[in-house]
């Protein structure tokens, strides 16, 4: 049996398996076996981002839980966190975001929440998974009675709910009155959203990849160093720039000086506020193995401990609930802060605290991010065409443990990414030019042996 879900829901080229709308019609009426239709009504939230093939799978997805008895509130297009708040604010049984985040336009994914918000547990998506595959066999979907038949609903006012919850993060004050903000939507999600808040919040708002047209989303997207939004920000002389990824759960920043502001800075800044207001429960940050070593010791000068994960929000999620932890991230610029009763990252949450920062603080983003220095580090992608253990390749095993030992207290992180065909060879060290040099060969011996 093919394994669906990922690290981040199901993700794969658009209307090809498993996204073919034969085969998410199945998914969604697993999700609804599973969900089960009691008591009624119950209801699926569905929200997209602004991809081609959106609407396609949308409505796949609702036909099979429609078939099974649940009744689907369709809000358009919406960041993935929007779906999740409302999830929760309209009590649904699930909401699901029809997603490839950061993936190019032919891609495109299913994430589904929970009625708490957060993503679904993997008990749950075996279930799904399970049960697809065996009504995909038998080439049939058990229905519900002609009464029972769930009813498709489509209203955008909800998003209104979702745009309230932003703007009271922060009181609806003013706090970017007299700022110059630029930003890139990356033809996604928060094409319109973005900008609206932003200048509610009283910024003068420079848009960049703002008109969608379902076939540019994130492209030419970077993820951490967004060197077009730089260029505009220095060129515009603006007080800061904020770039978010195709389902604006992401957000990574440009300060003032050009400088790239990644995840972990945010979260070096957004944690030392909220210890200095007494708001950091436990003193206690999450991140993944991805994070600097500049972060660890950032926190730890300022009497904050990190605790690190595998890379994968929905694992920093899961140990901050563990840990009763207010904020976690990566630094690919997934930002988790509990503390305002949210469930999931949110790229555009982010940008809000962090001006936030800025106003009460009455410093720059540079100055703020001042409070990290990062190490040098160079991740390399190697595509693969499948993912077997990398631990059973002796080649592989005795570059990495020469790069170990010539480049001594370097970290080097070797895994695959769990959304797409690549090995992530990640190498921090002092030595910029040794460390890149290292990561080359590692995945260089990497694709030479997994053919």
């Amino acid at each position: 049996m093919e394994k669906l879900f990922g690290t981040d829901g199901i993700r794969g080229i658009a209307n090809q398996f498993p996204l073919t709308p034969e085969f998410v019609t199945h998914i969604g009426s697993a999700l609804g076996k599973v969900l089960g239709q009691t008591p009624r009504p119950a209801l699926a939230l569905l929200g997209r981002d602004p991809r081609i093939s959106g609407a396609m799978i949308e409505s796949a997805l609702a036909a099979g839980l429609m078939a099974q008895g649940f009744d689907t509130l369709h809000v358009g297009v919406l960041p993935t966190p929007g779906i999740a708040f409302l999830t929760r604010a309209l009590n649904a049984r699930c909401g699901i975001a029809i997603s490839a985040s950061h993936n190019p336009f032919d891609y495109n994914g299913i994430k589904i929440f929970g009625a708490d918000g957060f993503k679904i547990p993997d008990a749950a998506e075996n279930k799904i998974e399970t049960l697809a595959h065996a009504s995909r066999e038998r080439d049939d979907i058990s229905r519900a009675v002609i009464g029972a038949i769930g009813q498709r609903h489509d209203d955008g006012k909800h998003i209104g709910a979702y745009l309230d919850f932003l703007l009271n993060a922060v009181a609806r004050q003013p706090i970017l009155r007299g700022k110059r903000v630029v930003i890139d939507c990356n033809n996604g999600a928060t094409f319109d959203l973005a900008p609206r808040v932003l200048r509610e919040l009283g910024a003068e708002v420079l848009a960049l990849n703002h008109q969608p047209d379902g076939l540019n989303i994130n492209h030419g997207y970077n993820a951490l160093e967004p060197k077009v939004l730089r260029e505009t920000v220095l060129r515009e002389r603006a007080d800061f720039g904020a770039q978010f990824d195709g389902d604006g759960d992401r957000a990574v920043f440009v300060d003032e000086r050009g400088n790239f502001v990644d995840g972990d800075f945010v979260l070096a800044i957004l944690a030392r506020d909220l210890k200095t207001r007494g708001k950091l429960n436990n003193h206690a940050v999450v991140s993944t193995v991805m994070a600097n070593i500049g972060l660890e010791k950032s926190l730890r000068d300022a009497g904050i401990k990190m605790e690190r994960t595998i890379v994968g929000d929905r694992w920093v999620t899961e140990q901050m609930r563990v840990l009763d932890a207010v904020i976690g991230g990566e630094q690919s610029g997934h930002i988790i802060l509990f503390d305002g009763g949210h469930t999931t990252g949110d790229g555009l949450y982010t940008a809000i605290r962090v001006a936030d920062v800025i106003a009460r603080s009455g410093k720059s983003l540079s100055q703020l991010a001042a409070c990290m220095t990062r190490y040098p580090q160079v991740l390399v992608n190697a595509r693969v065409p499948r993912k077997p253990p990398l631990d059973q390749f002796p080649a592989i095993q005795n570059e990495i443990a020469r790069a170990r030992a010539a480049l001594g207290d370097a970290r080097i992180l070797v895994r695959y990414s769990g959304t797409e065909n690549l090995a992530r060879v990640m190498i921090e060290g002092q030595d910029a030019a040794a460390i890149e040099r290292a990561a080359n060969a590692i995945a260089a011996v990497i694709q030479e042996t997994i053919q």
